[in-house]
């Protein structure tokens, strides 16, 4: 097997890849002497203490694990700039949302000439793909991650050990469920930071100064969190033993009821969940 110059090649560089990089960085994963990345005009926005190469095929022709973190509808062109240099020892790694392991793999495919010389042999490559969170960087994320048909069990643990230098993994055994992972971890952030905000402005009708609502309101959203991964316990039963009956936080949690959040947000996961499957089928 050749030697690569680096352990990580990445195509795209954008806000998630940014942070996953620092945090390799950080933790000291890896060196930076380790991690190449193909120059775009992303870099200006998140630059990066690594090595730029000139173009995206420099990238793979030097890189062990090459990680595609382009937006699904950019990878097809993005593809052509190396898909030649593509060689059966390179692991794949796909961040695209939507864009299936089969469609990676068929993409990237190359087409050689076999003995006798009217066969083609078509080499596809071993792709696992993956949706990391923007709480990588804090080395608290969760990356959901799916191995394709020619990925092997020793690249899928591979991966694991990479992305749990950022946090926790969960591997799911049918690639559909991707698009759960991404309305569930990927977009996930979002829904907290939303909340967050609607319980600053509560706090502040209520009197409190802007930055004191939102110091109370994050530490007692992060402080609950970190107790359901603590407790062996369920939201509910947690949820159950801050609820005093007749108290202010039942008050709190019948107006909840009464204007249907619960439902509300289980719609908005679901949005996501039918927005991912979208982006699938216009790619796919």
């Amino acid at each position: 097997m050749p030697q690569h110059k680096y352990a990580l090649g990445i195509i795209g560089t954008g806000h998630i890849a940014a942070i996953i990089v620092n945090r390799l960085l950080a933790c000291g994963y890896l060196s930076r002497d380790r991690i190449i990345v193909s120059t775009s005009r992303a870099l200006k926005a998140h630059p990066l203490d690594v090595p730029v190469a000139a173009d995206n095929a420099s990238v793979v022709r030097d890189a062990k694990m090459v990680m595609i973190s382009v937006t699904p509808q950019k990878f097809a062109a993005a593809a052509e700039s190396f898909r030649d240099v593509v060689t059966p020892d390179h692991l794949i790694l796909s961040l695209m949302a939507g864009v299936s392991t089969d469609r990676v793999a068929a993409v990237l495919a190359r087409h050689d000439v076999a003995q006798p010389p009217s066969a083609v042999i078509q080499l596809l490559p071993r792709v696992i793909r993956a949706m990391p969170n923007l709480p990588f960087g804090l080395g608290r994320g969760v990356t959901g991650l799916f191995r394709g048909s020619h990925a092997t069990r020793d690249d899928m643990e591979e991966v694991k050990h990479f992305f749990n230098a950022g946090g926790v993994t969960v591997e799911v055994e049918r690639e559909e469920l991707m698009d759960a992972v991404t309305a569930v971890a990927g977009s996930g952030p979002a829904y907290f930071y939303y909340f967050v905000e609607m319980m600053m402005a509560g706090g502040v009708a209520a009197g409190l100064k802007p930055a004191d609502a939102q110091v109370l309101a994050a530490h007692a959203c992060v402080g609950a969190g970190a107790m359901l991964l603590e407790k062996d316990a369920s939201p509910a039963e947690l949820r159950a033993a801050v609820t005093s009956p007749g108290g202010t936080t039942q008050a709190a949690m019948d107006k909840l009821r009464e204007c249907r959040v619960a439902e509300h947000v289980t719609e908005a996961v679901l949005a996501a969940f039918r927005r991912g499957q979208e982006l699938g089928q216009s790619v796919n």
